[in-house]
Order: C-alpha cells, then sequence, then structure tokens
C-alpha cells in the first residue's frame, strides 16, 4: 500500500492521456469539415501529447525516475488550462483541477520519492 500514491498518479495521467487522445480523434474528425487547416496541427499537438503522457505514465508505473518531472510540469500546465477554461466551462475545469491535483499529490508524496530511489529507505 506504500506504493498508492504514485499508482494514483499514474491512473490519473493515463486517463488524462486517453483524454488528449479522445481530442485527437475529434480534431481528426474536423479535418473533413472546413477547419482543416486549423485542425491538422491541433490534432498533431494532441497526439504527441497523448503519447508523452502516456509514456510518462508507463515510466512513472516501473518506477523510473525520469518520469516524474513531465508529469509534474503536465499537471501545472494543467492547472493552468482549468484557469483558462472556468467561466465558459466550469464544471470540465473544475474535473480537470481536481484530477490535476491529485496527479500532483501523487507525484510529491514521499513514498512515490522512495519508489523512485530519491531518498534511502
Amino acid at each position: 500500500m506504500q506504493d498508492a500514491p504514485r499508482f494514483v498518479a499514474v491512473a490519473v495521467c493515463t486517463v488524462e492521456g486517453a483524454l488528449l487522445a479522445a481530442l485527437t480523434a475529434v480534431q481528426v474528425v474536423a479535418l473533413v469539415s472546413d477547419r482543416s487547416l486549423v485542425a491538422v496541427p491541433v490534432a498533431l499537438f494532441f497526439g504527441v501529447s497523448a503519447g508523452a503522457v502516456w509514456w510518462c505514465a508507463r515510466g512513472l508505473a516501473l518506477a523510473e525516475s525520469w518520469s516524474r518531472g513531465p508529469l509534474v510540469a503536465t499537471q501545472l500546465l494543467m492547472l493552468a488550462l482549468t484557469w483558462s477554461y472556468h467561466r465558459p466551462y466550469p464544471v470540465a475545469a473544475a474535473l480537470l483541477a481536481v484530477a490535476a491535483c491529485a496527479a500532483l499529490v501523487g507525484l510529491v508524496s514521499p513514498s512515490t520519492t522512495r519508489s523512485l530511489g530519491g531518498e534511502q529507505r
């Protein structure tokens, strides 16, 4: 049970990666519309972001120490994104903020630091 915060962070980041992949699919569908000029780079961005988040979540699940930094940065960016969307989409912003905070707590918890080799046991 000592690694529970790390696995919560892995689960949240995996779900975030899935949501980014869903946004990629939405943008690919938009390719058939008249917004193709905008949809291509946005779809590429979301697709690469989904892959990067999944790769780092996998690294965190395997207790790879390099994976925590990019995931912490991602969660901080997600919190900034919630601030941008808190007026037009308050429910989505609140859910994203809760998920980012849960992931951050899991990522910076002492047991996660120990399991990633940051402290001697």
